[in-house]
Formats: structure tokens, C-alpha cells, sequence
């Protein structure tokens, strides 16, 4: 009895779902928990909240939890089914974890907390999941958060592609950079990568952007300008690239006198490629 009540605690379960058996394997270090509820319970459709008796259950399934008495935990359950007049035959949610989820909240959260600290591969590893499960849980997180987001305007976003992988994968970034948060991630780096951000906004959000930080990146630039209201006097070059480009046209022109002096017997620019690119960094 005592093992189904401190399990009905860890396991964050409520009212009525309560503990039916517990079976604890030494050996292969693991605890298996079995959840169940009393006949005759209403449960509330999982899209308008109408309470509605059972109609069936589903196949069992099991919940990874948080590792007790370092054996690795999980929960079983069969999760009752209603039948709404309104929205048909739905799967009720159950208060340990969200839809779809192979493990519980409190899992997930201890994962998220792992995976900001040390990535996926580590993560995976000290929780004893794969590596995908651990790229699902953190999509899961990402996609959480976003779902919270408030819909904002910026005044002020930066743009730039991040190499995502070996041969020329990339990402197209969009940041705010008042916040100095990450708001948009697409694959590629071309015009329609960016735009799609752009499409995502009101019109009223798009007039009021008032600069748009990037480099040189032609796709980039386009996508602004057909997007962006006034885009030619909102997009800001950043000095990276500006300053490479002057210090290759500086070049350029000493090559051209340099040759020209040499023809005269004159060596004044010899040894001089990369004192116009300091002064002009300077």
C-alpha cells in the first residue's frame, strides 16, 4: 500500500487516477508503475471540456518517468476514450504528460534542462534515451515556447545565414536585436527563405520595421526590398562586409599603381598590401 501512495506522489498523478500495482525489477534496474481510474468516471472532451462518460480505452502505453531509487521508472495506463456529439471520438488528456508524449512533464523537464547545459549526444546519454528521442523532446520544448510567444513588433532585426551542416547547408536567422533573441529559423539561405518570415507578419509590423541588419547576400536584400516598406533606406550593411569590400577595392588600386611605379623604377608601395586595409579598419 505504501508503495502505491509514495508512487502516486512521484508520479504527480491526480485525482481519479491512482496507483494499481507497482513491480520493481532489482536486476535490470527498473520500476513499472500501473495507473488506473474507477468505472463510472465523466472525463472532459479534450476540445471543448463537455464531461462525457467513458466510450472506450486505448492500448496501453507507457510514460518514461523520472529515475527512482536509480532504477529507471515508467508509468502505465490505458487512457480512457470519449465520444462528443459535437467533436467525435477523442483520447482525454491525462494530467502526467502532454499528448503524444512518450514521457512524462517532469521528465521532459529535467531533459530540457539537460539539453540547454550540454546538447543532444550528452543529454541522450546521461538520461538513457537516443538521440532522437532527445532532438523530439527539445522540438517539443521549442515548440512550446513558441506557441507562448506574444506577437510583437521590432523595430530593429539583424539577418544572416548559420552553416548547418557539411556541404553548403545553411539556415536563414532572424533576430531581434533590441531583445537579442533568436524569432525565426528556415532552411536554405534564399529570397523565399527569408520572405517567408516577412509573409508571417502584419502588414503593420512590416512598415514598422525600422532597420534590418545583414550583410551582402543578394537573396537576402531582394527579399527585403519586396517585402519591406521604404527597404532601401531600412537595410544596414554590416561593417564586416563593408569594410572587406573597401579594403579589396584599396587593393586593387595599389596593385594597379604599384605596377605603374615599378615601370618608372619606383618600389614607394613595395610591401605595402595591408597597410591600407589597417588604416582604413582603423
Amino acid at each position: 500500500m505504501k508503495d502505491r501512495e509514495l508512487y502516486w506522489y512521484l508520479l504527480g498523478l491526480k485525482s481519479p487516477w491512482t496507483v494499481r500495482q507497482v513491480s520493481l525489477d532489482i536486476k535490470g534496474r527498473r520500476v513499472d508503475v500501473w495507473a488506473e481510474h474507477p468505472e463510472g468516471q465523466f472525463w472532459g472532451c479534450p476540445e471543448c471540456s463537455k464531461g462525457l462518460a467513458v466510450y472506450d480505452h486505448a492500448e496501453e502505453r507507457i510514460w518514461r518517468h523520472l529515475d527512482s531509487c536509480q532504477c529507471q521508472t515508467y508509468l502505465h495506463a490505458r487512457i480512457p476514450r470519449v465520444d462528443c456529439p459535437e467533436h467525435g471520438v477523442r483520447q482525454v488528456h491525462v494530467p502526467w504528460a502532454e499528448p503524444k508524449s512518450r514521457f512524462t512533464t517532469m521528465f521532459e523537464r529535467l531533459a530540457i534542462d539537460m539539453l540547454k547545459e550540454c546538447g543532444v549526444s550528452g543529454a541522450a546519454d546521461m538520461l538513457g534515451i537516443s538521440w532522437d528521442e532527445g532532438w523530439r523532446l527539445m522540438e517539443r520544448a521549442v515548440a512550446r515556447g513558441q506557441a507562448r510567444k506574444e506577437e510583437k513588433a521590432l523595430r530593429r532585426i539583424g539577418v544572416d545565414e548559420k552553416a548547418a551542416a557539411k556541404g553548403h547547408k545553411y539556415l536563414t536567422l532572424v533576430c531581434d536585436l533590441d531583445e537579442g533573441t533568436v524569432e525565426y529559423v528556415s532552411e536554405d539561405r534564399k529570397q523565399q527563405s527569408l520572405e517567408a518570415y516577412y509573409d508571417g507578419l502584419t502588414p503593420m509590423h512590416r512598415e514598422g520595421i525600422e532597420a534590418v541588419a545583414m550583410d551582402m547576400w543578394d537573396p537576402f536584400v531582394a527579399a527585403t526590398k519586396a517585402k519591406v516598406p521604404g527597404a532601401a533606406e531600412k537595410i544596414v550593411f554590416d561593417r564586416y562586409h563593408v569594410m572587406s569590400h573597401v579594403g579589396k577595392a584599396v587593393d586593387r588600386v595599389r596593385k594597379m599603381e604599384h605596377k605603374e611605379l615599378m615601370v618608372a623604377g619606383d618600389e614607394t608601395l613595395k610591401g605595402s598590401k595591408y597597410l591600407g586595409t589597417v588604416k582604413y579598419f582603423v
